[in-house]
């Protein structure tokens, strides 16, 4: 079987994903995040920043000792939307040239497929765009990138919850949205989806 490249629409999803951040990102990252006990705004923009370099790393298999340095930065600095834009660049660069969506990646976690690494990352853009910003969450682009979040990262997601990266998925009502789906997908309750 040949090699089959991450299709297109798949990076046009990440691209709307991190524009739902950035736009979470205008808001200013004083005080605590209610939404992940334990850190600050600040935190969890550095945490989503340093994905991008991290996730990058994971390509050419830098050892941990050169990328750990990416969970302690100040990544966000005094201009946290262009920062995003600069550390998501890389990690961009290298989904769009995999050769093959399949082929695995060196994950801290696990060797996992390039498609879930971007599902991954998806998900991660998306559900930290609400801790940040609940207004977010209130638009039918959030409503469609946590479709496609459920759709693409159920899997990846429920193998980082073995590596308890995420808390237990939470019950949701039958016929909830998208966006409360994911929400339990997460181990977040129902009212944290209502912002």
């Amino acid at each position: 079987m040949s090699p089959s490249p991450l299709p297109a629409d798949h990076l046009t999803t990440l691209d709307d994903a991190t524009r739902l951040f950035a736009s979470a990102l205008a808001d200013p990252l004083d005080g605590d995040c209610d939404a992940c006990p334990g850190w600050t705004r600040r935190d969890v923009a550095n945490h989503v920043l340093g994905g991008g370099l991290r996730y990058a790393a994971y390509f050419p298999r830098l050892p941990e000792s050169e990328i750990g340095w990416t969970r302690t930065a100040d990544h966000a600095g005094a201009k946290p939307v262009p920062a995003l834009y600069r550390t998501a660049a890389g990690l961009r660069r290298e989904l769009a040239k995999a050769p093959d969506a399949d082929a695995l990646v060196a994950h801290r976690m696990a060797e996992i497929p390039v498609r879930d690494l971007l599902a991954l990352r998806v998900f991660e853009l998306v559900v930290h765009a609400h801790d940040l910003s609940p207004r977010t969450w209130d638009s039918p682009e959030a409503e469609a990138l946590a479709g496609w979040a459920l759709d693409h990262a159920r899997d990846v997601v429920e193998l980082m919850r073995t590596f308890d990266v995420f808390a237990e998925a939470r019950p949701v009502a039958i016929g909830a949205d998208a966006r409360a789906r994911l929400s339990a997908l997460s181990g977040r309750s129902p009212e944290w989806s209502r912002g």
